[in-house]
């Protein structure tokens, strides 16, 4: 888990406090009150650069030795248009005990055979909203497609999701190779029609990593 220190903001508006070299932020949850809060631009920026949009932090508020410490997720970031800085972040306390649904990323490990022969790696789903207790939350889910010839897909029911529900049906196909099209239309035409199923993707930025408690 990736630490984030933080502190509690009292006076100053949002415009002078980004010149100190601080991003305003705002820390919330089912369990805690709003807390408008403080983080170190550069703290931030380490700390965005090694997570995914659902990776847990350890928000550290208050000073060394008396900080006390929340788990969060990152739910939305706004950006300076001009610079593509942060200049404000929703930070989201659950509640430990009740499960979430996140959109959690997948990455693509390993070197398809079938790839080498010619056929065409066709990733479906970038992300996989699953749902379970915040702890059990994975940061990134890894494919491995160093087996899979022309025509071979991995599949919701061939992954090893921990403790936390795929809201996919299992025989979704999350990643395939696929022939180059005019050699074998068949495989082709099924990737496309689970594309067609799925819809347009939820394409989330990092920052939206954290969604609604479930009923």
């Amino acid at each position: 888990m990736f630490t984030l220190n933080a502190k509690l903001r009292t006076e100053g508006k949002a415009n002078a406090l980004r010149r100190q070299g601080v991003v305003p932020a705002i820390m919330y949850g089912p369990t805690i009150d709003s807390t408008p809060i403080v983080v170190e631009q550069r703290e931030l920026r380490r700390v965005f650069s090694q997570i995914t949009r659902s990776s847990r932090i350890e928000l550290a508020l208050g000073k060394d030795g008396q900080a006390k410490k929340f788990d969060v997720f990152v739910k939305s970031i706004q950006y300076n248009s001009l610079t593509d800085e942060p200049i404000h972040v929703d930070f989201y306390h659950p509640d430990i005990g009740h499960p979430l649904r996140l959109h959690v990323p997948v990455k693509i490990v390993g070197e398809a055979p079938g790839v080498k022969a010619g056929g065409i790696l066709n990733v479906l789903f970038r992300t996989v909203r699953v749902h379970g207790l915040p702890k059990d939350i994975p940061a990134i889910i890894e494919l491995d497609v160093s087996e899979l010839e022309i025509g071979d897909a991995i599949r919701v029911r061939d992954v090893d999701f921990g403790n936390v529900e795929p809201l996919l049906a299992p025989e979704r196909a999350l990643v395939a190779v696929v022939a180059p099209r005019g050699l074998e239309e068949t495989v082709i035409g099924e990737i496309e029609e689970e594309v067609t199923e799925e819809g347009e993707l939820e394409e989330e930025t990092p920052a939206q990593a954290a969604e609604e408690e479930s009923a």
